[in-house]
């Protein structure tokens, strides 16, 4: 009974073909299935380019600023962070421009120069008043620098060990002997470093009535080499130097106590100096500039207005240059790479 029935489908089955066939016309050929890794690539339309935006033009290019650089390590360390900046992030082309402290004010009025960063106001009150007071003078106050500058007397303090009293004006008179050097011939020496460098010290000696002859070394390295020297073989040495410097933080060094700085002192300071007789006065480091610059370069104008760090930022500059022994540009861009947050806050 089973394979009956089966032959009976299979009849039937056959009868319905033949039937579609004879009403469909020709048989249709069965689909042929391609592999799809056989398959023909499919050509499509060339992908339209993407356009490419041109970078946006930074608000400096084409305008080159000149800023001055003092003959001390400081001004140095200012200057080369700015030039940094204004290039990178702002478009300007700095250049950066060597001259003595006193140079630095006519260089501003004339248009010559465009920016410095470091004045230290204890020096020029007479070209405050005439440059930036007068409204002609042709130099405007940048604002503060955010450094605090110390001037001063200084010895080594080993020697205080045997000599307590050197620690003062008063202990020295008498003892100026013991800062003899060949080219002090019969006084004692005071050592001082760029002969352009703020000082009054002719005057104190004079006025103190104290038997030292200014000596003058003819920049900050000479000061530097003095001190190594003094400390290497344990001499006496008296020398005119500052604050920030790294060089503190490597040599152990006493400032002696000069008669406060007064009133009588700011006159004379005012005046050129005669009758000066007591310390330097703390100084509060300001920036100047040209009185063109805002409108030559305004965002170089309110980068630099806000330009401002700390004594501790400015010697860890200038400790990487003068004791490790990089370049300027480099220790700039060292402090940059980690004091963002600072100097973020300059930019317009």
């Amino acid at each position: 009974m089973r394979g009956t029935r089966l032959w009976g489908v299979a009849a039937v089955a056959i009868v319905l073909i033949a039937l579609a066939a004879a009403c469909g016309g020709e048989e249709a050929a069965p689909p042929t299935t391609v592999p799809a890794e056989e398959a023909p690539p499919t050509e499509s339309a060339p992908a339209e380019p993407t356009p490419t935006e041109e970078p946006a033009a930074k608000p400096g290019e084409g305008t080159t600023i000149a800023i001055g650089v003092g003959p001390w390590s400081g001004s140095a360390a200012n200057a080369n962070i700015a030039k940094i900046l204004l290039e990178r992030e702002l478009g300007y082309t700095v250049e950066l421009v060597e001259l003595d402290e006193f140079a630095q004010f006519p260089a501003l009025a004339a248009g010559d120069l465009d920016v410095t960063l470091e004045v230290w106001p204890s020096g020029h009150a007479e070209d405050y008043a005439k440059y930036i007071e007068n409204p002609s003078g042709g130099v405007v106050d940048g604002g503060l620098l955010g450094v605090v500058g110390n001037i001063g007397w200084f010895v080594p303090t080993y020697l205080l060990d045997q000599y307590p009293e050197l620690a003062t004006w008063e202990g020295i008179k008498g003892n100026e002997q013991l800062f003899k050097t060949a080219e002090s011939g019969d006084q004692g020496q005071l050592l001082l470093g760029d002969p352009s460098y703020v000082s009054y010290d002719e005057e104190i000696v004079k006025n103190l009535g104290l038997d030292l002859k200014v000596v003058v070394g003819g920049s900050e390295a000479a000061l530097l080499t003095a001190l190594d020297s003094a400390f290497a073989n344990q001499d006496p040495l008296l020398l005119y130097f500052w604050s920030p410097h790294w060089a503190l933080e490597k040599y152990d060094l006493t400032e002696v106590e000069l008669p406060p700085f007064d009133e009588e002192c700011a006159k004379a300071a005012e005046q050129g100096g005669a009758g000066y007789d007591c310390d330097y006065a703390d100084d509060i480091l300001y920036k100047t500039f040209s009185a063109a610059l805002e409108e030559k370069a305004p965002e170089a104008f309110a980068f630099l207005s806000k330009l401002s760090y700390t004594n501790e930022d400015q010697q860890q500059i200038t400790f990487l240059v003068d004791s490790e022994g990089q370049d300027w540009a480099t220790a700039a861009q060292t402090w940059i790479d980690g004091h963002e947050d600072v100097w973020r806050t300059w930019l317009p």
